[in-house]
C-alpha cells in the first residue's frame, strides 16, 4: 500500500479531497464524472479521460478512500464502476503512510504526526510545493485568488478554514500570504443608533429601511444581506462606524437560518459583534406568514441544529416548519404590518 500511496497523483489527491466532502457514502458514476472534472479541469476534454478516471479510482481504492461496486458500466472501455462507496471513517492509516513519504517543508513538519485524511495530505502537498517554489515572492493576494493558484479551485480554501488543517500550529492565512477580502455590504443610514439590522432579501430591505428612516429608534443602519453573500460581506461591518450590535432578519427556511449563523461565527473570529436574530420580526413573520409547502423536508436533527441560532421560544415552530417541508418568506412582513404593530422593534435592542 505504501508504494501505491507514494505515487498518488495530485489529480487523485484532489478527487480524494472532493470525495471526503461528499455528503453521502455512495457516489454514483454520474457524480464521479462531475467531481473528476472539477479535480482535473484540463483533462476533462481529453480522449484519455475515461482511462484516467479508471486509473484514479484504482489508486484511491488501493489507498482505502473508496470501494468500487462490482457492477460495471461497459458502454466504453475501460469499464468503470457504476458507483463507489466511501468508508464510514476516513482512512487515516493510509494518510499517515502517504504523509511519511513526502519531504515536508519546515512549516509543515507537523503533517506526518497529524490525524488527517488522504485528501487533506494531497491538499497539503500542494501547499508544500507552493512554499518550496515561491522563493522570495512576498505578494499577498486575496483568499480565493490564492486558493485558485494552490488547488485549481477558488473555493477550496474556504472549505479548509473550518477544518483541523487550520488548527493552532498548523496552516494560517499569514503563512499562505493571503487574507479574506471584504465584499461590500449594501447599507442605508437611517439613524444614529448603534444597531445594524441586516435583511436577507432586497424588497424587505427596502421596506424596513423606509419604515426605520421615519422612526429609527436605536437602529443606525439597515443593510441588504443578499442571501449567501452575507456569509462573506459580514466582515464589512468593520467599515461602518459606530456599530455596536448586529441583528438579522431573513426567510424562515434552511438557508435563511444557515446564512446568519455562518456569518456570525466568522464575525466573532474577527472581533466583530455576533449576528443576533431580530426576534420581534421573526415573531411577526410566524404570526402573519402563510407557510409555503412543497419544499425539501429537512431532517429533524438538522432542523434542530439550524434552529439553535433562533431564540429558544422560536426554535420549536421553526423545527416544525423545516421538518414539515415548508418555509416562510420574509416578504410576508409588509410595511402595513410594521406600522400597525411596533412590538417587533423590541428585538432590535443592542
Amino acid at each position: 500500500m505504501t508504494s501505491a500511496l507514494t505515487h498518488l497523483t495530485p489529480r487523485a489527491g484532489r478527487l480524494a479531497a472532493a470525495l471526503e466532502e461528499w455528503p453521502a457514502r455512495t457516489v454514483p458514476l454520474e457524480q464521479l464524472w462531475m467531481l473528476f472534472a472539477a479535480a482535473d479541469p484540463t483533462g476533462a476534454t481529453q480522449p484519455s479521460r475515461r482511462a484516467d478516471l479508471a486509473a484514479t479510482l484504482d489508486a484511491l481504492a488501493a489507498a482505502g478512500v473508496l470501494r468500487p461496486s462490482k457492477s460495471r458500466d461497459t458502454t466504453a472501455a475501460p469499464a468503470l464502476p457504476t458507483r463507489v462507496t466511501l468508508p464510514a471513517a476516513a482512512p487515516t492509516e493510509s494518510a499517515a503512510a502517504l504523509a511519511k513519504a513526502v519531504p515536508w517543508r519546515p512549516e509543515l513538519t507537523w503533517v506526518p504526526a497529524a490525524r488527517i485524511t488522504v485528501g487533506q495530505v494531497s491538499l497539503l502537498q500542494a501547499v508544500n510545493s507552493w512554499l518550496r517554489d515561491r522563493g522570495r515572492d512576498d505578494d499577498v493576494t486575496p483568499l480565493r485568488e490564492r486558493s485558485l493558484e494552490l488547488f485549481g479551485h477558488e473555493k477550496q480554501l474556504d472549505r479548509m478554514l473550518s477544518t483541523s488543517l487550520f488548527a493552532p500550529g498548523r496552516l494560517t492565512l499569514d503563512l499562505l500570504r493571503t487574507f479574506r477580502a471584504r465584499p461590500p455590504l449594501a447599507n442605508r443610514r437611517v439613524g444614529e443608533g448603534p444597531v445594524l439590522l441586516v435583511v436577507e432579501n432586497s424588497d424587505t430591505f427596502d421596506t424596513l429601511a423606509r419604515v426605520l428612516t421615519a422612526d429609527p429608534g436605536l437602529v443606525g443602519y439597515v443593510a441588504w444581506g443578499a442571501g449567501a453573500a452575507f456569509e462573506s460581506s459580514v466582515l464589512s461591518i468593520a467599515d461602518l462606524p459606530g456599530v455596536g450590535a448586529v441583528t438579522y432578519f431573513g426567510d424562515l427556511d434552511a438557508d435563511g437560518l444557515r446564512f446568519p449563523a455562518s456569518a456570525s461565527a466568522l464575525a466573532v473570529t474577527q472581533g466583530l459583534p455576533p449576528v443576533r436574530p431580530a426576534d420581534g420580526l421573526y415573531r411577526l413573520l410566524l404570526a402573519a406568514g402563510v407557510p409555503q409547502h412543497g419544499q425539501p423536508s429537512v431532517g429533524l436533527e438538522r432542523a434542530a441544529a439550524l434552529s439553535t441560532w433562533l431564540p429558544l421560544a422560536l426554535q420549536k415552530p421553526a423545527i416544525a416548519l423545516l421538518s414539515g417541508g415548508a418555509r416562510l418568506p420574509q416578504e410576508a412582513v409588509r410595511a402595513k404590518l410594521l406600522f400597525q404593530d411596533a412590538v417587533w422593534r423590541r428585538g432590535l435592542l443592542p
